[in-house]
């Protein structure tokens, strides 16, 4: 592992692994470390991408969706079509949604690959112990580095390293994985006996699909309404897996000395629908090219800021919003049945990949 270099990445998921890849492509010696022994296990995922069409679409400004989309087609596990939103009352509403499930361990492994392939360097098994000034323990010793992007999950050491507050909603969530042919729609459930606060999923994959659910109310733990959801539709899970999403929107700071946050560790999660892998890839690109300018040619770090917030901070907002109005109507069934008849598929669409914005 290198002692020292000119950035260091924690975090191997879909932010930190696109922040290394662009500074190393700029030249930069880049650390790339990850506490976990196998990049992108264990996996708490829906594990879906919209299709770039839909990504520009809902997010105008995002530059370089042409570089970071689409992906590999070998990563695709299932092509979807649409999706349909079911009320408390069982009552369904479709709407368009083009896209792709993946195997998120699969996709975090090739966005590895391809930083690596870039020129960075990656340390897997290598925990984050803290960070003074340039100097970054590490379990495999300390590395020297200029810049250090936290890219290391809602909790983020690194972040709390340079004072920088945590977002403020953390979300319990719990995946798992389910035997079988689901078609090539996604599926959201909502209602208090189901996910009080959020909604349960079905995303078909090749031969399973991606099954768990997200809460906002904490009265429940989630493994109990994870299988209470499975008994329900007579599902036998494995892989289950539990954890965080941020969803009230972007931290308030996300640069400060040399630290930039990004991905989950920034808030940078579309709080309307939970899902945060094109905001981390996006942010993950501006924050490697904000640190390539800052070392090769004196750019001040906080550019990042301004970038970032420029090209997806509206959007990231917005939805911030829309989820805090929806708040309200989610804690009661009968308002939310009520809503989501009001809605119908196109309102509830908008709603919930457009945070509110068509």
């Amino acid at each position: 592992m290198l002692d020292r270099c000119d950035v260091v990445v924690v975090g191997a998921g879909p932010a930190g692994s696109t922040a290394a890849r662009y500074a190393a492509q700029e030249g930069l010696d880049v650390l790339l470390i990850d506490k976990r022994r196998v990049i992108g296990v264990p996996v708490c995922c829906g594990e879906f991408n919209a299709d770039p069409e839909v990504l520009a679409s809902a997010l105008p400004n995002a530059p370089g969706l042409d570089e970071l989309f689409p992906i590999d087609p070998g990563l695709v596990r299932r092509k979807i079509r649409s999706a349909v939103a079911v009320s408390p009352g069982g009552r369904e509403y479709g709407f368009d949604l083009p896209g792709y499930t993946v195997d998120r361990d699969a996709f975090d492994q090739h966005l590895a690959d391809a930083a690596a392939r870039a020129g960075a360097v990656l340390s897997p098994d290598t925990k984050f112990l803290g960070r003074e000034g340039r100097r970054v323990m590490t379990s495999r010793g300390n590395v020297e580095a200029s810049v250090v992007v936290a890219a290391d999950g809602p909790l983020s050491p690194v972040c709390r390293s340079a004072g920088m507050a945590r977002s403020v909603v953390l979300a319990p969530a719990i995946t798992c994985r389910v035997d079988g042919e689901f078609g090539d729609r996604l599926k959201l459930f909502f209602g208090n006996r189901i996910a009080p606060g959020g909604y349960a999923w079905i995303f078909p994959k090749l031969g399973c699909a991606n099954v768990g659910l997200g809460v906002q109310k904490k009265d429940t733990p989630v493994p109990v309404l994870l299988r209470a959801f499975l008994a329900q539709h007579g599902f036998t899970a494995r892989d289950i897996q539990a954890g965080f999403v941020p969803v009230s929107g972007p931290i308030r700071e996300t640069v400060r000395e040399n630290v930039l946050a990004v991905g989950d560790a920034a808030g940078h999660v579309v709080a309307s629908n939970g899902g945060g892998i094109a905001p981390a890839m996006i942010c993950g690109r501006l924050a490697g090219l904000a640190a390539a300018r800052h070392l090769l040619h004196g750019e001040p770090l906080a550019a990042y800021e301004r970038e970032w917030r420029s090209a997806i901070g509206r959007e990231l907002l917005a939805a911030a919003r829309t989820k805090r109005m929806a708040d309200r109507i989610l804690g009661s069934d009968f308002l939310l049945e009520s809503a989501m008849s009001l809605l119908g598929g196109r309102g509830i669409q908008n709603v919930i990949i457009f945070g509110g914005l068509r």
